[in-house]
Order: C-alpha cells, then sequence, then structure tokens
C-alpha cells in the first residue's frame, strides 16, 4: 500500500537514478502509461521519459539536486528544489525548479516540471550566455525599484 513515506521513498530513489544517469533505473520509477510535462510539451510512457532523459543529456554532464521544501498530500509529492547541470570543463550551472508528482503503487505516473529555462541559457553556447541575461532584463522592465536575488538567472540586471 502506497504511503507517504513509501511516495518520499519513490521521490528520493528518482533523484538518486538522475544523480547517477542510471536510465533504465530512472525509467523503472515510472509507470508505463504516465505523462511528462515540461516547457509546454507533453511527452507520454516509457518512451517519453526516455526521450526527457536524452534532453537532458544532450544538454548536461550529469546533474546534482538540493532538495528544499517537500510536501505530500494523498498521492501527490510537490517540491522545490535546486538543480546543477555539470557541463563539460568543469563548468556548472544552477537553476531553481519545482515540481509536482503523481504516484500510483510508488511509481510516477504524472511529472510536471516547472523552471526558467534562461537559467540554463549557458549550455545553448554563445547566444545563450549573452541572450540569457539581456532576455531577463526585459522582462524585469517596470518592476524597479526591486531586489535581484542573488543566484537567479540575470542577477545582476
Amino acid at each position: 500500500m502506497q504511503t507517504e513515506a513509501s511516495i518520499r521513498e519513490a521521490a528520493s530513489e528518482l533523484d538518486a537514478a538522475l544523480e547517477a544517469g542510471d536510465e533504465d533505473r530512472v525509467v523503472a520509477c515510472f509507470a508505463a502509461d504516465c505523462e511528462l510535462e515540461l516547457l509546454g510539451v507533453r511527452l507520454r510512457g516509457h518512451g517519453g521519459v526516455r526521450r526527457w532523459l536524452a534532453w537532458v543529456s544532450g544538454r548536461v554532464d550529469r546533474v546534482a539536486f538540493r532538495p528544499g521544501v517537500i510536501m505530500v498530500e494523498g498521492d501527490t509529492l510537490v517540491e522545490e528544489f535546486a538543480v546543477t547541470g555539470c557541463l563539460g570543463e568543469g563548468r556548472t550551472v544552477e537553476s531553481e525548479w519545482a515540481e509536482v508528482l503523481t504516484y500510483r503503487d510508488d511509481l510516477v505516473t504524472s511529472l510536471r516540471l516547472y523552471f526558467d529555462p534562461i537559467g540554463f541559457a549557458p549550455v545553448l553556447g554563445l547566444v545563450g550566455r549573452v541572450m540569457g541575461p539581456a532576455v531577463m532584463r526585459l522582462a524585469r522592465r517596470g518592476l524597479a525599484p526591486f531586489e535581484v536575488i542573488a543566484g537567479t538567472p540575470g542577477a545582476h540586471a
């Protein structure tokens, strides 16, 4: 029987599998009929999970997570967390994310990821490094005076 403790344990296993870069172990955390949503795209099933993993590995060499707030209500886990993406040549990129996972029998049936893709602008090469901060400054226009939160994309704006 699925419980809050078993959901938390399943979520921890998913994070560990992602950090280890173990595609089969990640896929095993998902139900066959799962759905993933990120950046306005919906992926379905284990094939969708593999497509998502290919997308991630095409941008970063490996990821590490730093958990923040984690809440479980019924079959749903909501989490805020930081992601560190390790790029080639020892470079890293950090971003704040949120996710909503729904579980059935301790397997993910739905994963919705929310993050600002501008935070990953460095993985897009020179164009991303130049455009990311500029886009963030434009997005913040009209909010002045405001306090820029350290560590956020375009924090120097």
